[in-house]
This record gives structure tokens, C-alpha cells and sequence, in this order.
């Protein structure tokens, strides 16, 4: 499951006011947190997301909750080698669900072609329907996957509403989110 929380007055790069009680500072502006985890539903995601204190105050302007279906297919489990991961978050125009249909077979084949998915997989609410794309994947720079990701077929039939690239750090997620108590990654390099 995916939960993103951003938005609102800062989307487009515009940095949003300042909350009461919250100090002006000088830093780089962040869009949006995208957390990745393991939960048994959507609800329980939701629930956990709302715990966030940012999200608590009314610090993003909206807050989204997906399902993210990771594609089995070896050409979208690339190794990662070195160099940077950018996550590219998109999601759908609404009532596009025929067009995604249509396109998907050209999507996957290009997807498959570049050799730089390291994961990949539709985005879903909860009925199952698709809403949008979640791709791991590597270059040089935002601006240069910003450039890829718009060659997409999906892009380019004007499935998406929206598309956000972002670098990907590396971190571990603990499982204790899905309830077990190791510390493996959900994903790992």
C-alpha cells in the first residue's frame, strides 16, 4: 500500500503558507511524503497515515491511500546497480480506465524496453479499479526521468492527471507494519 500526503498550495513547486504556530525557514521545499508499506487494508493504512503529526495539523493539502500491485515480470525487477532511484507517482484522469486498458500493452512493452525498472506496478483503490502508476526506477536526474517518464505510451494517449518524480532514497522498512516482527525490507537494493 502507498499512502501520499502533499499537495494543495505546494503543488507545482510553489511553497505553501506557513501553518500557525509553525516557524518560516529557509530550506528546500518538500512536495509530499510517499510512504510504501505493508497493511491489511486500505482503512488500516488510512488509520495509520492519520497518526502522522503533520497530517494531524492539517499540514498537507491531501492525502491519498492505494493499493500498489509490484508487477512479477523479470524485465520490471531490474537490478539496481549504482547511481541514484527516482519514484515516479502517476495518476489517472478520472473515467480514463478504458484508455489505460488500450494502452497498457504498448505501456508494458516500453517499460520492459528501457532496462531501468527496478519495480513497477499499478496503483488501485479499494474496488481494485486502477487510478494510476508507481515506478522505481534509475537516472541521472529528476529532470532527465521527468523528460523518460513523458514518453510513457500512458502519457502520451493523456491517461495521466498528474505525474511526480522524486528520488527514491534507500531505506528499510521494518515488517512490523504487516504485523511479523522481523526487520526485513519491504524492498531492499
Amino acid at each position: 500500500l502507498i499512502v501520499l500526503q502533499g499537495g494543495g498550495e505546494g503543488e507545482g513547486g510553489s511553497r505553501p503558507g506557513v501553518l500557525a504556530g509553525m516557524e518560516p525557514q529557509a530550506l528546500p521545499y518538500v512536495e509530499a511524503h510517499l510512504h510504501l508499506f505493508r497493511a491489511d487494508s486500505l482503512s488500516d493504512a488510512a488509520a495509520w497515515a492519520s497518526t502522522d503529526p503533520f497530517a494531524a495539523c492539517g499540514g498537507y493539502g491531501k492525502q491519498s491511500v492505494h493499493e500498489w500491485g509490484m508487477a512479477e515480470a523479470a524485465e520490471l525487477r531490474v537490478p539496481r546497480g549504482g547511481g541514484t532511484a527516482f519514484l515516479v507517482h502517476c495518476l489517472d484522469r478520472d473515467g480514463a480506465s478504458e484508455l489505460r486498458t488500450e494502452t497498457r500493452p504498448r505501456h508494458l512493452d516500453w517499460l520492459k524496453a528501457s532496462g531501468r525498472v527496478h519495480l513497477a506496478g499499478p496503483l488501485r483503490e479499494g474496488g481494485g479499479q486502477p487510478v494510476g502508476t508507481l515506478l522505481l526506477v534509475s537516472g541521472d536526474s529528476a529532470e532527465e526521468v521527468r523528460a523518460w517518464a513523458g514518453e510513457d505510451p500512458y502519457a502520451a494517449a493523456g491517461l495521466f492527471s498528474e505525474v511526480r518524480v522524486s528520488p527514491a532514497p534507500e531505506t528499510a522498512v521494518p515488517e512490523t507494519a504487516a504485523g511479523e516482527g522481523g526487520t526485513a525490507p519491504l524492498v531492499a537494493w
